[in-house]
């Protein structure tokens, strides 16, 4: 058993097919390896059944808490939400599609050790090639203009000490969060570690970001994601600058 608590959060907006199965591995998983632990689902204004079967779980189980925001804010503010709610000494974050495998997370842990994030970058990425490559065009431009060294900034595979929290002030409502807390952590002299991770592909639901058949090369991020982002970085520049 690892001594320290943990605390395990999936943002997370209309995922009815595959958030049972998300969390009860997870639960497994942390059962096996932490004394105490928590697993916070943050609902971005669900409108499936997402909600109610996380209710269901967490009658059974009160380590289990469902966060309901009545309607959906931004994936950063589901993020923002779920760092301000972790109450544990280790935070972790994924999403709940299941293109993770919460057992990686044992690759991450020992790295706490030498530093205080640990961000795993997506091995063989799962997803369409378009979007793969707007992905890649987006890390390129976010490591060039905030000189930050990290291979796969917005994976949803990070684990990090809970005191990085205590230091950094988070803005971002968009899928920018993920790079402003690794240049604010960095600004505050906070350590990142990087280690690979499998990915694996989406089999169940629908991801929100996407235009097209996700079997088909033309899959890519919707024009309006990649505006919003660009105008964030803009609103946050002196910020994060």
């Amino acid at each position: 058993m690892i001594k320290k608590s943990i605390s395990v959060f999936l943002p997370t907006l209309n995922e009815q097919e595959n958030i049972k199965t998300c969390v009860l591995s997870i639960k497994k998983y942390l059962s096996k390896r932490f004394e105490d632990y928590e697993i916070l689902v943050i609902s971005g204004g669900s409108t499936d059944n997402t909600e109610k079967i996380v209710r269901d779980l967490a009658k059974r189980d009160k380590r289990i808490l469902l966060i309901s925001q009545k309607k959906n804010l931004g994936y950063g503010a589901a993020l923002r939400s779920g760092f301000s709610r972790s109450s544990k000494e280790l935070v972790f974050y994924t999403d709940a599609d299941n293109q993770f495998n919460i057992k990686d997370l044992d690759i991450l842990l020992p790295l706490l050790t030498s530093f205080d994030i640990v961000a795993g970058f997506r091995i063989n990425r799962q997803d369409p090639l378009m979007r793969i490559f707007v992905a890649w065009v987006y890390n390129m431009f976010i490591r060039i203009l905030f000189n930050l060294d990290v291979l796969d900034i917005d994976a949803s595979f990070k684990l990090y000490k809970k005191d990085v929290f205590k230091k950094i002030k988070l803005k971002a409502n968009t899928g920018l969060i993920d790079a402003e807390i690794l240049i604010k952590a960095k600004k505050n002299g906070f350590s990142i570690g990087q280690i690979g991770v499998k990915h694996y592909p989406r089999t169940k639901g629908k991801t929100v970001y996407e235009m097209g058949n996700r079997n088909k090369i033309v899959a890519f991020v919707k024009p309006r994601v990649i505006i919003d982002v660009l105008s964030e970085i803009r609103n946050l520049w002196s910020d994060l600058r």
